[in-house]
């Protein structure tokens, strides 16, 4: 009978895989927790409900006001009075915490130098104007716009538009006889990873790049700009870093070995990943003196932007001055490291990061995450105070250097490497907490189950259901025609249909993840309420912004908070980890199926010598195994859950294949970025942001690289089968 059973309960699990259902948040009957024993789940949701009852806004928005009083980029005293607080904090509340230094080659601005010299002169603005009425929009120490690992230079030169600055429109230039060679190239932000759009301009042979952004993209075309709403203002300015983010993260002068004081480091002329030409980011007000002084060829229609002028491409009769100075030095930055040790199994760490430092005031980005995390470690050390602990340990990370390019984590990753390897669960990350109302995660899908049941059990503070209810409707009303399109690909195939189901995207790079899930092949998730940001990178985010625009009464943080608390606290205390590596399995399929899709697309027409070919036969086989086997473990363990008969020993076996099965898709490195070893998930080589998955063979596609495509299989495979081999273990014992 129990054969029968599980016999049963494999095809149901294996159907819930495929069509996950939504789990009300207040039933009458609440459904199991994956990783628990029916009988704890009921004192695992008390714990929860324990810390959520210890949230308060007011202690948010008090958090909120001390991290955002004053400009904190990364390494400067302002900064690590940010450290030393989140430290205080963390201590005080009786976690055991620490500071680690990191010394980093990084640069501040000594000189940011714009002026439009033809057919008129005048100088443009590379700070936004402020506002009387916020104190914190005008401080004289927040500096001037300029972006992170930004060369200096003086250039004078026409000005070519170039759109988005991606490959495309690089390529679309030449198509249309404009050579950028020596040339400024103007791009808008948006598309893709900003120091991507410099290194494609120094790829072409520009002297220089200006970066602005369009009021189309973030600006008045989408929503009232700020201090009305949260769209972009005439004058705002987007900061960031120009570091070839998806090349590989961290300090460029350390890559792929950890930042020590007096350790290796390369001379900054050796260093890879960053730009040799020089540029700046720009307001849309400022650029608009700049287009409307350029003639030349039409934009194309897609290339216009949502300025009310027609756009032309140039080159000239535009032509600027700039002048960018730099501040190089290896510098200091903070990283706090909090941890409460598990009582059962101290060596099995669950870990959540967010970043601290900002190009400005960084309310929403990163302290809206910031005051998160710092309340998630009040509410568990109030629950701690009823004598419970963990059963693994608890790590929190507030991470430094983010912004520059993903420092304070990348060089923690490479130091404790080996630990993290021997010992990290999974890795929770919310930078940007809160933007807007709607909720997002990314991750790997091994977490797709935690993270799900966890948002079926949180109300959505301003509409009627769960967060998971609310982000599974908007999800069907954005995907339903995708959905059906499938299903009939399915009939065609002989397959059979699925019902519409929400999916997790997966990750690419642009935040403290990225080290743990590309590199380390540590189950990763990124979760925060989106919206609309124009203020983003500008002096604009700050205090009053949030606290007035974005969540008056904190209500989302409040929410967010208690989120990242349960999966946090379900995968610390679950008895067998809720890692659910069948998801990961369907996913791989599913992308095997895309590509295959998307490279006969690319294929049509080509002659036989540059057609896409490639045998996904074995990779699929691989995927269809680790399916097949984890779908089996996952179901015996969750009937022995059920039942109450999981033996301890059986448990931990499961937990030790579980805490290798994510590492087993690491590889030898990607071609060309050797540091992303994750052959499941990674960005895309000419994104920076955006994932490309199965990237061998996404990214072989997006080139249209034919030999990169017959040879991008056989690692996917390799890894797949590497991680179904920890599972058929388990089925033998």
């Amino acid at each position: 009978m129990r054969r029968l059973i599980f016999a049963l309960a494999a095809a149901a699990f294996a159907a819930r895989l495929l069509t996950p259902s939504p789990r009300p948040a207040h039933a009458a009957s609440l459904p199991p927790i994956a990783g628990f024993r029916a009988a704890d789940a009921d004192a695992e949701r008390s714990r929860e409900a324990q810390v959520a009852a210890t949230i308060r806004p007011d202690t948010l928005r008090r958090n909120l006001r001390v991290l955002t009083e004053t400009p904190h980029v990364a390494g400067t005293p302002a900064d690590r009075a940010t450290a030393e607080y989140v430290l205080a904090r963390l201590k005080g509340w009786g976690w055991n915490a620490h500071l680690e230094s990191v010394p980093v080659y990084l640069n501040y601005p000594a000189e940011s130098k714009l002026e439009l010299i033809e057919p008129q002169s005048g100088p443009l603005s590379t700070r936004e104007k402020g506002a009387a009425w916020d104190k914190d929009a005008h401080d004289a120490a927040a500096f001037d716009g300029f972006h992170g690992y930004g060369a200096a230079g003086e250039v004078t030169a026409q000005v070519i538009y170039a759109n988005y600055g991606d490959v495309d429109d690089i390529q679309k230039l030449s198509e249309l006889g404009l050579d950028p060679h020596g040339k400024i190239l103007l791009v808008r932000y948006g598309k893709i990873f900003r120091g991507l759009k410099v290194r494609n301009a120094e790829r072409a042979g520009a002297a220089a790049v200006i970066i602005y952004s369009d009021p189309a993209d973030d600006g008045y075309a989408k929503a009232d700009p700020y201090p009305r709403g949260p769209a972009r203002p005439e004058d705002s300015i987007q900061r960031g870093s120009v570091q070839y983010l998806s090349e590989g993260p961290g300090d460029p002068t350390t890559p792929g070995w950890p930042s020590r004081e007096g350790g290796r480091r390369l001379k900054p002329a050796e260093a890879r990943g960053i730009p040799r030409i020089p540029s700046l980011p720009l307001s849309w007000g400022e650029a608009r003196k700049i287009l409307t002084s350029l003639e030349g060829p039409q934009s194309p229609a897609a290339w216009q932007g949502g300025l009310p002028l027609t756009y032309h491409l140039g080159p000239g009769p535009a032509k600027l001055h700039m002048k960018v100075g730099q501040d190089y030095a290896v510098r200091p930055i903070w990283n706090v490291i909090a941890s409460l040790r598990g009582r059962e199994l101290p060596d099995q760490w669950v870990i959540c990061g967010n970043h601290r430092d900002a190009w400005t005031y960084g309310a929403v980005d990163p302290n809206s995450g910031t005051i998160c995390m710092l309340e998630m470690a009040r509410g568990i050390c109030d629950l701690m105070k009823t004598g419970w602990r963990p059963r693994r340990t608890l790590m929190l990370c507030s991470w430094d250097g983010e912004e520059y390019g993903l420092l304070g984590s990348t060089e923690f990753a490479e130091e404790h490497a080996a630990d993290l390897t021997a010992n990290a669960v999974a890795y929770l990350n919310v930078d940007v907490a809160v933007a807007g109302h709607d909720f997002r995660v990314n991750g790997a899908q091994a977490l797709a189950d935690v993270i799900v049941g966890a948002m079926a059990d949180v109300p959505d503070p301003s509409r009627a259901g769960s967060v998971f209810g609310v982000a599974r409707d908007r999800a069907f009303a954005d995907g339903k025609t995708e959905w059906a399109r499938r299903n009939r690909e399915r009939r065609w195939r002989g397959e059979p249909e699925r019902p519409f189901s929400f999916t997790m995207p997966s990750l690419g790079s642009g935040s403290d993840y990225t080290a743990f899930e590309d590199h380390l092949g540590i189950a990763s998730a990124d979760l925060r309420f989106e919206g609309l940001q124009g203020t983003y990178h500008s002096i604009y985010d700050d205090f009053e912004y949030l606290d007035r625009v974005v969540d008056p009464g904190y209500a989302y943080h409040a929410t967010m908070t208690d989120l990242w608390s349960r999966v946090a606290l379900r995968l610390a205390e679950a008895e067998v980890m809720p890692l659910h590596f069948s998801a990961t399995a369907v996913f791989a399929l599913d992308e095997l199926q895309g590509i295959g899709e998307r490279a006969d697309d690319a294929s049509a027409g080509a002659a036989d010598s540059l057609v896409l070919k490639a045998d996904l036969a074995p990779a699929k086989a691989a995927a269809t195994r680790l399916r097949d086997r984890a779908i089996a473990v996952e179901t015996e363990v969750a009937i022995s859950l059920a039942e109450g008969t999981l033996a301890p020993e059986r448990a931990a076996a499961v937990n030790a294949a579980l805490l290798g099965t994510e590492r087993a898709l690491l590889g030898d490195g990607l071609p060309g970025r050797a540091w992303f070893g994750n052959e499941i998930y990674a960005p895309g080589l000419n994104t920076g942001y955006a994932p490309v998955p199965l990237p061998r063979l996404g990214q072989a596609v997006l080139d249209k690289s034919r030999a990169a495509y017959a040879g991008g299989a056989a690692p996917i495979e390799a890894a797949l089968d590497r991680a179904a081999a920890a599972f058929a273990k388990l089925m033998t014992k």
